[in-house]
């Protein structure tokens, strides 16, 4: 039976939560009535995304949002996320959004080959190792609580690849195997693991090109939507899996075209 949606009395973590699906996500959890500690790179837009929320700007919260400015490359980052979320109760719900396409971000368009290595470190480590930091942090509240989830968002790209932004794709595809550990080790303390893995979604304007089955991009709240289910008690046997929301582009041939 499908059950009302409620993070009342929860606490989530998210990454990236000033900006496009992990702001949304954010909102979305503290309307439901979670406290949310809302983590991101951005220190200034963080804090007026979290002063709007507070304010009612985005309409009303039942839950509290706090915020935490920091670098999901380093582990200290995620350990000040996690003093937090204890100070809150402990972490119930972790979202890894932070990421991103390191050629297009690092704005170093040019083939792997020709990558500087600072770039192939920053999409390795803003991807993958921002995750498993996070997830290393909190999955100890977690686990004391018998209780968590931990919801990495995914790419097409790490099924796809990227001739240019290879790290992302590989990153990506990292974590379709992380969330599998994860929900070995979580199993015993009923913490579960998953990724969602979307296609092109409207958070850039770019990503309308983009072609899928449906014929258009997603909508962000199409995925948090998704997020926020996956999060939820509707999916408490839900656990080690890769759930890809992409408008059938996975589906579709499209000729290889060389970079």
């Amino acid at each position: 039976m499908l059950k009302e949606i409620d993070f009342s009395g929860k606490v989530a973590v998210v990454t990236g939560a000033a900006s496009g699906m992990g702001l949304m996500a954010a909102q979305e959890f503290a309307r439901l009535g979670a406290k949310v500690v809302m983590c991101d790179l951005d220190e200034a837009r963080l804090r007026q995304e979290v002063e709007e929320l507070k304010s009612g700007g985005v309409g009303e919260l039942r839950g509290q949002v706090f915020p935490c400015a920091g670098d999901v490359r380093e582990f200290a980052h995620a350990e000040a996320a996690a003093k937090i979320a204890a100070s809150l109760g402990g972490c119930d719900i972790l979202v890894t959004c932070a990421g991103g396409n390191e050629a297009r971000c690092c704005k170093s368009n040019v083939p792997f080959y020709e990558q500087p290595v600072e770039v192939i470190d920053w999409g390795l480590d803003v991807n993958l190792k921002g995750a498993v930091y996070f997830a290393r942090a909190m999955m100890p509240q977690m686990v004391a609580k018998k209780s968590g989830v931990i919801c990495c968002l995914g790419s097409v790209t790490g099924f796809e690849g990227d001739g240019v932004g290879t790290m992302y794709g590989t990153a990506k595809s990292g974590l379709f195997n992380f969330v599998k550990g994860l929900a070995i080790a979580g199993g015993p303390h009923n913490v579960r693991a998953l990724c969602v893995t979307p296609g092109p979604v409207l958070t850039r304007a770019a990503m309308s090109g983009m072609p899928t089955a449906l014929g258009r991009a997603g909508e962000t709240h199409e995925l948090v939507d998704v997020i926020l289910f996956m999060c939820s008690d509707n999916a408490s046997f839900v656990t080690g899996t890769n759930h890809v929301i992409d408008g059938g582009r996975l589906c579709m041939y499209r000729p290889y075209v060389a970079p």
